[in-house]
Protein backbone atom coordinates (compact mmCIF):
# COMPACT_ATOMS: atom_id res chain seq x y z
CA UNK A 1 0.00 0.00 0.00
CA UNK A 2 2.79 2.40 0.92
CA UNK A 3 4.62 1.45 -2.27
CA UNK A 4 1.52 2.23 -4.33
CA UNK A 5 1.04 5.53 -2.50
CA UNK A 6 4.67 6.47 -3.13
CA UNK A 7 4.33 5.65 -6.81
CA UNK A 8 1.20 7.81 -7.11
CA UNK A 9 2.94 10.64 -5.27
CA UNK A 10 5.94 10.43 -7.60
CA UNK A 11 3.74 10.37 -10.70
CA UNK A 12 1.66 13.30 -9.42
CA UNK A 13 4.81 15.33 -8.73
CA UNK A 14 6.11 14.64 -12.23
CA UNK A 15 2.72 15.41 -13.78
CA UNK A 16 2.52 18.63 -11.80
CA UNK A 17 5.80 19.69 -13.41
CA UNK A 18 4.23 19.16 -16.83
CA UNK A 19 5.15 15.57 -17.70
CA UNK A 20 2.24 14.30 -19.79
CA UNK A 21 3.35 10.65 -19.64
CA UNK A 22 3.16 10.71 -15.84
CA UNK A 23 -0.37 12.08 -16.00
CA UNK A 24 -1.35 9.40 -18.51
CA UNK A 25 -0.13 6.79 -16.03
CA UNK A 26 -2.26 8.41 -13.32
CA UNK A 27 -5.23 8.37 -15.67
CA UNK A 28 -4.80 4.67 -16.39
CA UNK A 29 -4.58 3.77 -12.70
CA UNK A 30 -7.42 6.00 -11.46
CA UNK A 31 -9.89 6.16 -14.35
CA UNK A 32 -11.89 3.07 -13.35
CA UNK A 33 -12.21 4.18 -9.73
CA UNK A 34 -13.38 7.67 -10.66
CA UNK A 35 -15.88 6.23 -13.14
CA UNK A 36 -17.28 3.88 -10.49
CA UNK A 37 -17.55 6.73 -7.99
CA UNK A 38 -19.39 8.98 -10.44
CA UNK A 39 -21.63 6.16 -11.67
CA UNK A 40 -22.61 5.48 -8.06
CA UNK A 41 -24.04 8.99 -7.93
CA UNK A 42 -25.67 9.42 -11.35
CA UNK A 43 -26.36 5.85 -12.55
CA UNK A 44 -26.13 6.87 -16.18
CA UNK A 45 -23.19 5.20 -17.89
CA UNK A 46 -22.78 7.71 -20.70
CA UNK A 47 -23.03 10.65 -18.33
CA UNK A 48 -20.61 8.97 -15.91
CA UNK A 49 -18.13 8.43 -18.74
CA UNK A 50 -18.40 12.07 -19.81
CA UNK A 51 -17.94 13.33 -16.26
CA UNK A 52 -14.97 11.00 -15.78
CA UNK A 53 -13.26 12.50 -18.81
CA UNK A 54 -14.08 16.00 -17.60
CA UNK A 55 -12.64 15.16 -14.17
CA UNK A 56 -9.26 14.33 -15.71
CA UNK A 57 -9.34 17.35 -18.01
CA UNK A 58 -9.89 19.60 -15.01
CA UNK A 59 -7.28 17.73 -13.00
CA UNK A 60 -4.67 18.27 -15.72
CA UNK A 61 -5.55 21.97 -15.92
CA UNK A 62 -5.47 22.36 -12.14
CA UNK A 63 -2.39 20.26 -11.34
CA UNK A 64 -0.17 23.29 -10.65
CA UNK A 65 -2.52 24.11 -7.75
CA UNK A 66 -2.21 20.65 -6.16
CA UNK A 67 -0.36 21.36 -2.92
CA UNK A 68 0.57 17.81 -1.90
CA UNK A 69 1.27 15.20 -4.54
CA UNK A 70 0.45 12.52 -1.97
CA UNK A 71 -3.14 13.79 -1.77
CA UNK A 72 -3.76 13.21 -5.47
CA UNK A 73 -6.47 10.54 -5.14
CA UNK A 74 -8.55 12.50 -2.64
CA UNK A 75 -8.09 15.68 -4.69
CA UNK A 76 -9.23 13.85 -7.83
CA UNK A 77 -12.35 12.59 -6.07
CA UNK A 78 -13.14 16.11 -4.92
CA UNK A 79 -13.05 17.32 -8.53
CA UNK A 80 -15.37 14.46 -9.50
CA UNK A 81 -17.72 15.19 -6.59
CA UNK A 82 -17.90 18.86 -7.58
CA UNK A 83 -18.74 17.92 -11.17
CA UNK A 84 -21.49 15.58 -9.97
CA UNK A 85 -22.87 18.31 -7.71
CA UNK A 86 -22.91 20.79 -10.61
CA UNK A 87 -24.60 18.18 -12.81
CA UNK A 88 -27.28 17.57 -10.19
CA UNK A 89 -27.88 21.28 -9.80
CA UNK A 90 -28.33 21.57 -13.55
CA UNK A 91 -31.12 19.00 -13.34
CA UNK A 92 -29.56 16.67 -15.92
CA UNK A 93 -28.44 13.93 -13.55
CA UNK A 94 -30.61 11.49 -11.64
CA UNK A 95 -29.37 10.97 -8.11
CA UNK A 96 -29.64 7.23 -7.97
CA UNK A 97 -26.92 4.93 -6.81
CA UNK A 98 -25.27 2.20 -8.76
CA UNK A 99 -24.68 -0.97 -6.80
CA UNK A 100 -21.76 -0.76 -4.42
CA UNK A 101 -19.62 -3.34 -2.76
CA UNK A 102 -20.76 -4.27 0.71
CA UNK A 103 -18.38 -6.43 2.73
CA UNK A 104 -19.76 -8.74 5.35
CA UNK A 105 -18.15 -11.78 6.95
CA UNK A 106 -15.34 -11.53 4.42
CA UNK A 107 -17.75 -11.92 1.50
CA UNK A 108 -18.75 -9.34 -1.08
CA UNK A 109 -22.01 -8.24 -2.57
CA UNK A 110 -20.85 -7.06 -5.97
CA UNK A 111 -22.65 -4.63 -8.27
CA UNK A 112 -22.79 -7.24 -11.03
CA UNK A 113 -23.14 -10.63 -9.35
CA UNK A 114 -21.65 -13.31 -11.56
CA UNK A 115 -23.91 -16.33 -11.69
CA UNK A 116 -22.18 -19.69 -11.60
CA UNK A 117 -22.89 -21.66 -14.74
CA UNK A 118 -23.93 -24.58 -12.55
CA UNK A 119 -26.53 -22.52 -10.70
CA UNK A 120 -30.14 -23.15 -11.44
CA UNK A 121 -32.73 -20.49 -12.29
CA UNK A 122 -33.77 -20.14 -8.63
CA UNK A 123 -30.25 -19.21 -7.58
CA UNK A 124 -29.89 -16.77 -10.47
CA UNK A 125 -33.19 -15.11 -9.59
CA UNK A 126 -32.14 -14.85 -5.94
CA UNK A 127 -28.88 -13.21 -7.02
CA UNK A 128 -30.76 -10.67 -9.13
CA UNK A 129 -33.19 -10.02 -6.27
CA UNK A 130 -30.28 -9.35 -3.89
CA UNK A 131 -28.64 -7.06 -6.43
CA UNK A 132 -31.84 -5.06 -6.70
CA UNK A 133 -32.12 -4.87 -2.93
CA UNK A 134 -28.57 -3.50 -2.65
CA UNK A 135 -29.35 -0.89 -5.30
CA UNK A 136 -32.53 0.16 -3.53
CA UNK A 137 -30.90 0.29 -0.09
CA UNK A 138 -27.98 2.39 -1.29
CA UNK A 139 -30.27 4.70 -3.26
CA UNK A 140 -32.15 5.50 -0.05
CA UNK A 141 -29.01 6.67 1.76
CA UNK A 142 -28.29 10.40 1.94
CA UNK A 143 -25.81 11.41 -0.79
CA UNK A 144 -22.94 12.00 1.65
CA UNK A 145 -23.32 8.58 3.24
CA UNK A 146 -23.67 6.91 -0.15
CA UNK A 147 -20.48 8.55 -1.42
CA UNK A 148 -18.59 7.45 1.70
CA UNK A 149 -19.75 3.84 1.24
CA UNK A 150 -18.66 3.79 -2.40
CA UNK A 151 -15.28 5.36 -1.73
CA UNK A 152 -14.54 3.09 1.23
CA UNK A 153 -16.01 -0.24 0.11
CA UNK A 154 -15.57 -0.02 -3.67
CA UNK A 155 -12.31 1.86 -3.94
CA UNK A 156 -10.74 0.95 -0.63
CA UNK A 157 -10.03 4.54 0.30
CA UNK A 158 -8.95 5.26 3.85
CA UNK A 159 -10.84 7.57 6.21
CA UNK A 160 -8.15 10.21 5.69
CA UNK A 161 -8.39 9.99 1.90
CA UNK A 162 -12.18 10.25 1.99
CA UNK A 163 -11.92 13.20 4.36
CA UNK A 164 -9.56 14.95 1.95
CA UNK A 165 -11.86 14.20 -0.98
CA UNK A 166 -15.00 15.46 0.75
CA UNK A 167 -13.51 18.31 2.76
CA UNK A 168 -14.54 17.02 6.18
CA UNK A 169 -12.75 15.54 9.19
CA UNK A 170 -11.97 11.80 9.35
CA UNK A 171 -14.31 11.54 12.35
CA UNK A 172 -17.15 12.85 10.21
CA UNK A 173 -16.38 10.21 7.58
CA UNK A 174 -16.45 7.51 10.27
CA UNK A 175 -19.78 8.81 11.51
CA UNK A 176 -21.28 8.82 8.01
CA UNK A 177 -20.09 5.27 7.39
CA UNK A 178 -21.45 4.10 10.74
CA UNK A 179 -24.88 5.57 10.00
CA UNK A 180 -24.82 4.14 6.47
CA UNK A 181 -23.88 0.68 7.74
CA UNK A 182 -26.67 0.72 10.30
CA UNK A 183 -29.21 1.73 7.67
CA UNK A 184 -27.93 -0.93 5.26
CA UNK A 185 -28.01 -3.60 7.97
CA UNK A 186 -31.69 -2.93 8.56
CA UNK A 187 -32.64 -2.77 4.89
CA UNK A 188 -30.62 -5.81 3.83
CA UNK A 189 -31.06 -8.00 6.91
CA UNK A 190 -33.12 -10.59 5.03
CA UNK A 191 -30.35 -11.03 2.44
CA UNK A 192 -27.22 -10.81 4.56
CA UNK A 193 -26.40 -13.13 7.42
CA UNK A 194 -24.19 -11.99 10.27
CA UNK A 195 -24.90 -8.32 9.70
CA UNK A 196 -23.25 -7.47 13.02
CA UNK A 197 -19.94 -8.02 11.26
CA UNK A 198 -20.63 -5.48 8.53
CA UNK A 199 -17.58 -3.25 8.24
Amino acid sequence: MDEERNEVEELAARARSGEAEAFEALYRSHQAGIYTFILSQVRERELAADLTQETFVRAWQSLPRLRKAGAFRGWLHRIAANLVRDEVKSGRARLEVAASVLATNGETLAPEPRADAAEGPEAMLASQEMKGAVWDALAELPAQQRAAVVMHHVEGMSMTEIAEATGVRPGTVMSRLARAREALRKRLSRYVEGTDDLS
